[in-house]
Order: structure tokens, then C-alpha cells, then sequence
């Protein structure tokens, strides 16, 4: 703090001034000379300080080092000088206990000397400063430089202090081997290696020649993890029996050495895995600044030490928010203990097991599935009436409760028939709070059957509309996007002779169109029908492929889809099964388009150059590059990125290995199976010529031996006023704040001022750090990638 003491007209009054300045000077000095902190005259970092602390110089008096103080007539106080201006207290930390963690004192000074301030830290996580004696202890929990702030009346200051951490581990926390159906950590293996002797490391260790010899296959090199996630478990291959493993995490004031001992598992095969300590991962990710995490294995085997292989992750700086639904083929959690059947699970990010999304179907089988992306309304068939094609919607806000069902009951209601309720809420596109669906039509068994339209999710009614059904008849696994604005769906048929920006595809294009149901701005909210489709353009379109199941970006203004290299040789082209490929591509929704479609190369398995695999190969899965399906968006930005859940047939590491078609069926499967959900980081406001995508991670918490797909990302059931929460996205009105009168985060509808991550928004200038690039997507405040 720098502070000025203007030229007084008098001697007499610049003499005073002087005297007491330097009697303050010279204390100050005595004091640092005490204490001997950095910055202190006579202490540390500060070896050219005169004794008295205080000299003339050309701006005023110069104080302390180098800091120049002035008054202005009436000689009032301007601010604080903060001792020490910065501080670094080192945490060691072994087997989960901190050993060392010292504590530094901060002192607050005016021009008339030390005062007693109260004072703050803005990075509670980093530890407690005690607000009256300014002493800060660090918590261990967390890394990074926080700023202290100190007040006396209407004087502030500030100062920095960086907290370091070097953790060690040897061996990871006992358990008692069941994990349960998601396996240890929610992401299997045997759990963590026992105690090791770290000598076997200290010798020089060699470079393996090859990635065979030494190589990750899971986690994948410059992935990108969200923060709140499940540690991973690292796998890799070699060709040495390894005894133990050492396991190094490092990033900017973080260190973590992990050293562990390996079983064979089975007898006379190295374990090559070993899960991240969830202890060190929890600090590293919600600590992490921006800097690469860096990880690095080195395994001891007899015939020596081999390593480092390395990675370098990136840490987005937000949680995952919302919840997964998906169905599952072979769950155990849907009937009574040792059988298996179909059904729709759903799963927050960061769980150790998945649950039975609508409990009252208990030991049906009820599998495919759509979910509103306010969370609110899950549509599913079932096999209550012996047929396929019929199902219900469910209230996800109201503990699954069922809003209709679709059965024979309803023939003859409103003069239906059977073909006016089969299938009609398959596969739909489903408006964002739920209530109506845009038909998918025809390119399954359990379709609907008529021309695509819009339907009510109560009466099963068409919903009158303008500028569709005069253009289009087959709309093919369509989607509307998060905030209701837009429509997507692969453009199977039109009518015959209309040219409206776009012609049918047969099965080989993506077409995109205008919505507008009346809602104001921010909002989902439809007035009356009829509703409007309009500027009907084409996104995609190939002749050798089948694209469908488009997912928009929360933004609206970009699509992900399937791009289907070789169709399923059963039902749909469409379908993940009897052989079908497939990748992930993005294609740009708006009028006009800024880009061209894209192929998703990273989250697919391709190096930067679009061409060379970099996913593990092994006689089941030559080329796991050609597995991925089914993709959805999580509507809500995090982080700086768009997240993309799909369906994918990879290898999981060396721990799911088998047949990448093997779950077919609804038959009890005793080993980890491939077919499961991925998760991905898309880039915000992706560019021309450059692939948005990031290498995918496993989503942890899924049941190892079952098939799982199609993952509805949806918002959590929305909170009342007054209801507890951490986040607004939580709340139905939008905030999330500690009331007036204090107790807690709590859901609020208004609130002054900007509004936070996460929390409602119209457009960017609503949001805090608008000018350091926080913007407003979907209706939410999103932050911006780490720098």
C-alpha cells in the first residue's frame, strides 16, 4: 500500500509531520528486527531497510520498502499496510494426517502505527485466519494463494498468502473387498495396494523402450476432468511382473507420492492398476489453477525400476451439475437378488452407485427412455401390458410418480387407435419442461408409426402448429434444444415437391428449424398453440452415413450427433447393436453456419491429426474409434465446457476387455462388460477447423457387469424458496444465497446485484465476471475455461 503525505504550506507543520513519522520508523524497525518477517525492515527480504524505516524522497516520505506515504491537509487515513505483504506456509502431509502445517501472523499498520484490524480470507478452503489476531492456519485440505483482507474503520488492506502441500502415501486405505456393483471407487479394480518399501524405487529407473513395455491405456493423456468426480483408476500394460507401483501427482503448490505394493491377480500376472488416492485427487482437482495436473507411473519389478510414463490432465474449474439417466440392460437393481432385467437408472456425477429411477417399476422391464432437460419428465416403455410399445411419463420432481399412462386404455379415448398411441413417445424429442413431445417416426419397431408431429404429453393429442407438417412427414430421433428455441432430427421424409431450405434425406441428413412456442425471453414457458416452426435449414448430410441422435450444445447454437459408419443389421440403422459403428461429429445449427460439420476426433480416439489412434488396441477391439453413439448434452456449462455424455462399446482400460456386442441380452453377466457411458469435455464456442472435443473419461458409479446406454443428462428436480441448497441451478427461481437473517445457502427468487455461476441469467451482463469472460448460457452464468 502506497500512501501520500501532501507538501504542507508550514515548516512548522512539515517538522511535525517529520518527527512523527520517523519515531514511527523507527518502532516499525525495532519491531521487524523482533520478529524478523519478510518485508520488515531488518527482517527477511527487506536487507537494505534503514534502521529508522523511514527516508525523503522526491514523491514524499518513503516507508518500509519502498512504499511512499503521504497526507493530504487534515492528515486522514487512507488504508492499511499489510506485514507481510505475502506468506507461503508449507503443509506436509503422510498417510492422510498432516505432519507440518505452520502458521503465519499478519499485522496491519496505518501511518500512526499498529492497530488492531479485523481480518478475512477469500479462499476458505485454503484454511481459517482468526479475525483478531490476524494468525492464518492452513487446512490441508486445499493449495493455492488466497488474499487476506484487513479492515480498522474505513482503512483496508490486503496481503497474499500460498499454501503448499507435499503429500506422501504408502499404501492406500484398507476396505474389506466389497465394493459393490460399480466396483471399488465406483470405477473396479481390487481396490488400493498395501504398504510397499519405497527403497525399491531409489535406484535409476529406465525408460521403457516402447508403450508395451510401459504404457498408460486409462486414463488418457490430456484429458480434461471436471472438478467433484470420482478419483480414476490409472491402468496400464507392461511387460515386466511388477512388484509395486509409485504414483507422482504434481501441479503448481501441490505434490502428491503414492507408493504401493501390487498382488497378482490371477497368480503369475502382474496387477497392472492401481486407483488415484481419492484423498489426493480431491485436493489436486479442487485446488487446481489452471496449470497442467501432471501424473506420472513408475513401476519396481524384479528385473528393476521402469519409468516415469506420463500425462499431463487439465482440471475444469467447476463440478458436473444434474443428473444421468440411462438405461441399463443387465442391472441388478431392478428385482430381486441374482436376476437381472432391463431398466432406466440414473446417476449424479460423483456417486458411487447408481439408482432405480422410477422405483414403481420395480422388476419391469423398461428400458428405452427420454428425459426433459429441466428434469422434470422421464418417458419410458414398458412391458406392463405384454407390449413393447406402450409406457408411461413419470414426475421426476415428485419421486417418480406417474403422470399418464400409455396403454389400451386409451383407444377409443378421442377416437384413438392402436397405431395413434404405439410408440408415439418413443424416442421423441422432448420440450425442455416436458410437457409435449416431436414424434419420431418410423425407423423402428417401437416408433410411432404415423407422420412425426407434436403430441401432449397428457391428452397424447397433436398440438396444432404452423410451417411442419407441410414440410416434413418422418422426423427421425429428434431433440429440441435446452432453452426450447430449437429442433433437430435426421430428415428421413418430407413432402413430396416442397423446397423449403431443405430436402428430404433419406436417412442420410440432419436438418435444423426455428421453434417458437411464445415464451418470453429466459424462459420455457409456452403460451398458446398453435406454435411455429420455421427456417428449416441443413446441418449434415452424407450419403455413406446415417446421422442421427443430435444433442444441442447448451447454447443452442451447435449440434453433436451419431454419425453411423456401418448401420445396425437390426431394426433402426440407427441402432448401437448386430454390428453397427459408429463416431461423434458436431455440426453448426445457426442461419448461417460459422463452420463446417466437424468429426469430434479426441473424443473418438484420434491423435490431433484426425488420423492416429491413440486408444489401446487388443484382439477384441482392433479399433475402438468406431464405438460411439448416442450422445446428449449436460444443459448446463461448466467450467468452460460443454459436457457430452455417450454410449460407447471401448475397452475400459484392462478391466473391461471382452466382446464389445456382448450384451445383447438380459441374461446375468459375471465379468465387467464394454458397453457403458463416456463423458467428454466439448470446448465453448467451438471455431472453424479446429476440433472442439477433449479424450473422454469412464463415468464412474456404473455397474461394472451390466450394458449400459443412452444417458439423459438432465437438471436435478428443481428446489423451492427457502429449500437448502449450493448452487442455483438447484433452485426453481434461479438463486441460491444466504438469507438476511444467515443459516445457510438457501433457494431465493430475487436477489441485488450480479449473479453467480451457476445461477440465472438473460443475458452476459447479468452475470458476475462478465468482463473476464463469464457468460450467460442456456440461462446460467457459466465461467470461463481456466487460463
Amino acid at each position: 500500500m502506497k500512501f501520500r503525505i501532501q507538501k504542507r504550506q508550514s515548516l512548522a507543520g512539515l517538522a511535525a509531520a517529520l518527527s512523527t513519522l520517523l519515531l514511527l520508523g523507527s518502532q516499525c524497525a525495532r519491531r521487524g528486527e523482533g520478529d524478523g518477517l519478510p518485508g520488515t525492515p531488518g527482517g527477511p527480504g527487506n536487507p537494505g531497510a534503514s534502521s529508522g524505516g523511514v527516508a525523503v524522497g522526491d514523491g514524499g516520505l518513503v516507508f518500509r520498502d519502498g512504499s511512499v506515504i503521504s497526507l493530504g491537509d487534515g492528515a486522514t487515513m487512507g488504508g492499511l499496510t499489510i506485514v507481510p505483504p505475502s506468506a507461503v506456509v508449507s503443509v506436509s502431509i503422510q498417510n492422510g494426517v498432516m505432519t507440518v502445517s505452520p502458521s503465519v501472523t499478519f499485522m496491519a499498520e496505518t501511518v500512526a502505527g499498529p492497530v488492531t484490524a479485523s481480518w478475512s480470507i477469500d479462499r476458505g478452503e485454503l484454511g481459517a485466519i482468526d479475525g483478531a489476531s490476524g494468525t492464518f492456519q492452513a487446512s490441508g485440505t486445499a493449495s493455492g494463494t488466497g488474499t487476506i483482507h484487513a479492515s480498522f474503520g474505513s482503512a483496508t488492506g490486503t496481503a497474499s498468502v500460498t499454501v503448499r502441500i507435499a503429500a506422501t502415501a504408502n499404501g492406500g486405505p484398507s476396505w474389506n473387498g466389497d465394493a459393490g456393483t460399480g466396483g471399488y471407487g465406483g470405477v473396479g479394480g481390487e481396490g488400493p495396494g498395501g504398504p510397499t518399501d519405497s527403497t525399491v524405487f531409489s535406484g535409476t529407473p529406465s525408460a521403457p523402450s516402447s508403450a508395451q513395455e510401459l504404457g498408460f491405456i486409462y486414463p488418457y493423456n490430456l484429458t480434461v476432468w471436471p472438478r467433484g468426480m470420482l478419483a480414476p483408476l490409472v491402468q496400464w500394460q507392461t511387460s515386466h511382473s511388477a512388484q509395486a507401483v509409485y504414483i507422482h501427482l504434481s501441479q503448481n503448490d501441490y505434490d502428491f507420492k503414492g507408493y504401493y505394493a501390487l498382488t497378482q491377480v490371477p497368480a503369475g500376472q502382474a496387477r497392472m492398476r492401481q486407483p488415484v488416492d481419492e484423498q489426493a485427487w480431491d485436493t489436486a482437482t479442487h485446488s487446481n489453477e489452471g496449470d497442467p495436473l501432471h501424473v506420472e507411473v513408475t513401476i519396481a519389478a524384479s528385473d528393476g525400476v521402469v519409468g516415469p510414463i506420463a500425462e499431463d490432465w487439465t482440471v475444469a474449474p467447476s463440478v458436473l451439475q444434474g443428473t444421468v439417466y440411462y438405461g441399463s440392460y443387465n442391472t441388478a437393481l431392478n428385482g430381486s437378488p441374482g436376476t437381472v432385467t432391463g431398466a432406466i437408472l440414473s446417476i449424479q456425477p460423483g456417486n458411487l452407485s447408481p439408482t432405480l429411477a422410477v422405483p414403481s417399476l420395480m422388476g419391469q422391464c423398461h428400458v428405452c427412455h427420454e428425459v426433459s432437460a429441466n428434469g422434470s419428465t422421464l418417458y419410458t416403455n414398458n412391458a406392463i401390458t405384454g407390449d413393447y410399445a406402450f409406457g408411461g411419463s413419470y414426475d421426476l420432481d415428485n419421486g417418480s410418480a406417474l403422470i399418464k399412462a400409455y396403454d389400451p386404455t386409451d383407444f377409443g379415448v378421442n377416437g384413438l387407435q392402436y397405431n395413434d398411441v404405439a410408440g408415439k413417445f418413443t424416442y421423441g424429442g422432448v420440450y425442455p419442461d416436458g410437457t409435449f413431445v416431436l414424434a419420431n417416426s418410423n425407423d423402428d419397431f417401437h416408433s410411432y408409426v404415423e407422420n412425426s408431429d407434436l403430441f401432449s404429453r397428457d391428452t397424447l393429442l397433436a398440438i396444432p402448429t404452423n410451417g411442419f407438417t407441410n414440410i416434413v412427414t418422418q422426423a427421425v430421433t429428434p431433440t429440441f434444444s435446452p432453452d426450447g428455441r430449437h429442433v433437430a432430427f435426421n430428415f428421413w421424409q418430407g413432402q413430396f415437391g416442397t423446397d423449403a431450405g431443405a430436402s428430404p434425406g433419406g436417412g442420410a441428413s440432419i436438418a435444423a428449424m426455428d421453434f417458437d412456442c411464445g415464451a418470453p425471453a429466459g424462459s420455457i414457458q409456452c403460451g398458446a398453440p398453435p406454435y411455429t416452426f420455421s427456417n428449416i435449414r441443413e446441418i449434415y448430410r452424407d450419403a455413406t452415413r446415417v446421422p442421427g441422435w443430435p444433442a444441442f450444445t447448451p447454447d443452442g447454437n451447435a449440434v453433436i450427433f451419431q454419425s453411423t459408419i456401418t448401420p445396425s443389421t437390426m431394426g433402426s440403422p440407427l441402432n448401437t447393436y448386430s454390428g453397427g459403428t459408429a463416431e461423434l461429429m458436431i455440426a453448426d445449427a445457426r442461419s448461417p453456419a460459422q463452420y463446417a460439420p466437424t468429426r469430434l476426433c479426441a473424443l473418438n480416439g484420434f491423435q490431433s491429426d484426425c488420423a492416429t489412434p491413440y486408444l489401446p488396441v487388443s484382439t477384441s477391439h482392433p479399433n475402438d474409434t468406431i464405438y460411439n453413439y448416442e450422445p446428449t448434452m449436460n444443459p448446463i456449462a461448466s467450467g468452460g465446457y460443454y459436457w457430452v455424455v455417450f454410449t460407447t462399446r471401448r475397452e475400459y482400460g484392462n478391466v473391461a476387455q471382452g466382446d464389445p456386442y456382448e450384451t445383447n441380452t438380459y441374461s446375468p453377466i459375471d465379468h465387467p462388460v464394454t458397453k457403458k457411458l463416456w463423458v467428454a469435455a466439448i470446448d465453448e464456442n467451438p471455431t472453424a477447423g479446429k476440433d472442439p472435443s477433449h479424450p473422454a473419461f469412464y463415468l464412474p458409479g456404473q455397474e461394472l457387469n451390466a450394458g449400459d446406454m443412452r444417458g439423459f443428462w438432465a437438471v436435478e428436480p428443481c428446489r423451492a424458496d427457502g429449500v437448502a441448497c449450493s448452487t442455483g441451478d438447484q433452485c426453481c427461481n434461479g438463486f441460491c444465497r444466504e438469507p438476511p437473517d444467515g443459516g445457510g445457502l438457501a433457494c431465493m427468487s430475487t436477489t441485488t446485484g450480479c449473479s453467480n455461476e451457476f445461477e440465472k441469467c438473460v443475458t452476459t451482463a447479468d452475470c458476475c465476471g462478465a468482463a473476464a469472460g463469464t457468460a450467460c448460457i442456456n440461462g446460467r452464468c457459466a465461467q470461463p475455461a481456466a487460463q
